[in-house]
This record gives C-alpha cells, structure tokens and sequence, in this order.
C-alpha cells in the first residue's frame, strides 16, 4: 500500500497536476486518495508517470471514485475491468479534434476519466485540457447572469460527422439505446464542490433553447471561441504508460489529430449523473 504523502504539483495557474510518489498498482491509503481526489476538484485533470499497471489495477483505482465503466455509450454499472480494450485512436482521430467534454449527448454523461496511454506516436498525439471554471469566471457578470437561467440542446449527430466511415455504425448502435439528444444547463452547477462551470461544447451543443436562432447562433459561436483561450488550458505530451485523469464536470479537452501512427490507449469513465444549473 502507498502511504507516502504525495503532493499535486500545479502544471500550470489554472489547470493540471501532477502527482508524483504513487503507484497505481498499489491500494492507495486513504490519506493519498484525499489528496487525489482534492487535486482532481482543484485542478481538473491530474497526470500520473510511468504507470506501468493491468487493466484490473487501473478499474480497482477508478473504483475510488464511483461505478467504472468500459465506456461511455455502451457501458453499464455490471461493466467488469476484462471488458476493458486496447483502443487505437489513430483510425477515428479527427472525432475527438473539437473542443468537448465526453459524450454531453447522453443523458447522464460520465463524471470522471481516465486514459493510459499504452503507445503512442514518437511525436504528436498531444491532448489539451481547458478548464470551464475558469472560463465561465472570466465572463462580465451580466453575461453570467444570462447563462446561468438557459439551457441547450447536446446532439450526437456532430460526433458522428466527425467519425468518418466508423460514424453509421456508431450512429446505429447508439440510437438503440440512447435518444439522439438532450437537454442540458449551458451552466453546470458541480455537485462536490457548488461551482459554476460552462457546459457547451462546439462537438455536441446545437442550440440555446431560451434564444432565438440568430441569437443562440451568436451567443454559442462566442462560447466556442472563448472556450479556446490559452488563459484556460494547458498541453500534454505522452509518454508510455502516462494516465491522465480529469473532471469531465469542469473540464474540456482537445486530441490533436497531427499524427499518423497507432496511439493505442486504456480508457475507463465514472458513471455520471444527470447535470443540473444554478
């Protein structure tokens, strides 16, 4: 069992962490579980070195903060860590290439997740992270003021576009378990920690319900872009056996497509729940 105190050191003034002095292929003592945790509140996405841990001790990790599932669309509380496989991102690159927190088309879209990165490409493969605290925070307040009461239609229909030839067959095992849209708060209110995050996303959000079409139009075209300031993000380069771990509550994040090679990964997600505004 790790009980060596770890510390999160921040990667940058508003997002990222690293934890060093922790093996994930340990259990963790609950003093260094409460620091993983605080970090991932206060930070949004921490990351974790040379990581050289099975699929089982990845899910027995996750399991410290919710339900595991192998996936998003097509996961279930009765997913067991086996059911977990190598996914090698590089044939549907272009799908996560958007700024996006994962699957905001589902009703209860994951909590938390978590990617290890099993190999990669020598150079490229880089994912940004941007923190919506942030960024709803730096909103003039008769904007936030606005946001806070409107809600916004999340389809899947965008990510299918952007799957290439696998989007059909995505598409139709989707929709034999999931409507193809929902309704969500354009603001999250987030449950542990009672702050005020953005939850629009250029992959998945369509429309502001509240508005009118040329005004949800402009309002959402101004989110996207103010969603991609620098001030708010940060930029990862991978190495083999690199986890990342993020709040999808609080935190979007980008895969840039600039490679050509396998970048083969472990990927689990918290089960979530249905997202609520101020």
């Amino acid at each position: 069992m790790t009980t060596t105190r770890p510390e999160a050191r921040p990667l940058t003034t508003v997002i990222g962490a690293m934890i060093e002095a922790v093996n994930l292929g340990e259990p963790l003592s609950s003093e260094t579980l409460a620091v993983v945790h605080q970090a991932l509140l206060d930070r949004g996405v921490i990351f974790f070195r040379d990581q050289n841990v099975s699929v089982e001790q990845l899910w027995a990790f996750v399991r410290n903060f919710g339900t595991p599932q192998k996936e998003d669309s097509f996961g279930t509380d009765a997913d067991q860590a086996a059911d977990v496989q190598e996914a090698d991102f590089s044939r549907t690159r272009r799908g996560t290439a958007a700024w996006h927190a994962d699957s905001t088309f589902l009703e209860k879209p994951p909590k938390i997740t978590l990617l290890r990165m099993v190999r990669g490409p020598a150079f490229g493969g880089d994912t940004c992270w941007a923190n919506m605290v942030s960024a709803y925070e730096a909103l003039s307040q008769p904007m936030r003021n606005m946001l806070d009461g409107l809600t916004a239609v999340h389809s899947v229909s965008r990510a299918v576009s952007r799957l290439g030839n696998y989007g059909d067959a995505f598409a139709a095992e989707f929709g034999k378990l999931h409507a193809p849209q929902q309704v969500h708060p354009v603001v999250q209110l987030h449950p542990e920690t009672g702050r005020k995050a953005l939850f629009v996303t250029e992959s998945a959000t369509t429309r502001i319900v509240e508005l009118e079409p040329a005004e949800s139009r402009h309002v959402l075209d101004l989110l996207f872009e103010h969603i991609k300031l620098p001030d708010f993000s940060m930029r990862w380069h991978w190495s083999p056996n690199d986890i990342a771990l993020w709040d999808n509550r609080t935190v979007q994040h980008y895969a840039v497509p600039d490679y050509t090679t396998e970048r083969v990964v472990h990927r689990i997600v918290v089960a979530g729940d249905r997202p609520y505004g101020p």
